[in-house]
């Protein structure tokens, strides 16, 4: 029934449009369209408003496009719509007419990524108040074990799109300054109710991803990466100001 009614909403179909009441085929089509018309609307809706800034970056026209290409071949999953899309930036990956923009489908993918830490409950994490404090009454560093919060992710690109996706969500975006072919490593956490990222070094990346695989401070700290040196210090700083820690403790 799921197969008959996805190919009666895109007209690939007639089939199922006989059990609609009417006095015609074409009275029963046009009732039908009603609903095609909103469903589709809906659903190019629901992806402008969890990919804002992939349409900010395309313009209206062509975000429409894409979504509506997308919403013939995808239905949601799910009834919930801020679910929608999970698989939009593999799409745009294969839609021609953006193969000038390489860098679209990662951008969506850390789009789609904030949205689903938007609406995840937000774990507990120390205060910067409470991180300074363990931090001043560790006797052995090299034992410290950081435990990132459940809410933290790391992410990776061959291009800017954390530094693009912070741009655009500036009143008036300023792009003089962005070479979007750079890769970038990223934090993804929440800010409050809200997913948020940081830009962050090859080596910080590094070293965030030892202490979630269970790493203690002697044994996370990382070698230079791609010429980056890093400092302990002001990662930290960093870190607990961002306030990712859900605990610290020496082990």
């Amino acid at each position: 029934m799921q197969t008959e009614f996805h190919a009666a909403l895109w007209q690939q179909d007639k089939h199922l449009l006989r059990d609609i009441k009417a006095r015609g085929a074409s009275e029963q089509d046009s009732r039908f369209s009603v609903y095609r018309n909103n469903v589709q609307h809906s659903l190019i809706e629901a992806l402008s408003d969890i990919f804002p800034v992939c349409k900010q970056l395309v313009g209206e026209a062509f975000f429409h496009t894409m979504a509506r290409q997308y919403s013939y071949q995808t239905l949601p999953k799910s009834p919930v719509l801020s679910d929608y899309g999970d698989t939009f930036a593999d799409f745009i990956q294969t839609f021609v007419p953006a193969q000038s923009l390489p860098y679209l489908a990662d951008l969506c993918r850390l789009e789609y990524r904030l949205l689903q830490l938007t609406h995840q409950a937000e774990a507990a994490t120390l205060t910067l108040a409470q991180a300074q404090q363990r931090l001043s009454q560790v006797q052995q560093p090299d034992t410290l074990q950081l435990t990132l919060s459940a809410n933290c992710e790391l992410m990776q690109s061959p291009y800017a799109i954390g530094s693009l996706y912070l741009a655009h969500r500036q009143a008036t975006p300023d792009l003089s300054q962005l070479n979007v072919y750079q890769p970038e490593a990223l934090l993804l956490t929440k800010d409050g109710l809200y997913g948020c990222c940081y830009v962050i070094s090859q080596a910080q990346h590094a070293f965030l991803n030892a202490l979630i695989e269970g790493h203690r401070l002697g044994e996370a700290l990382p070698e230079d990466v791609s010429g980056t040196a890093f400092d302990l210090g002001q990662t930290l700083a960093q870190l607990m100001k961002w306030q990712v820690f859900s605990d610290i403790k020496e082990s």
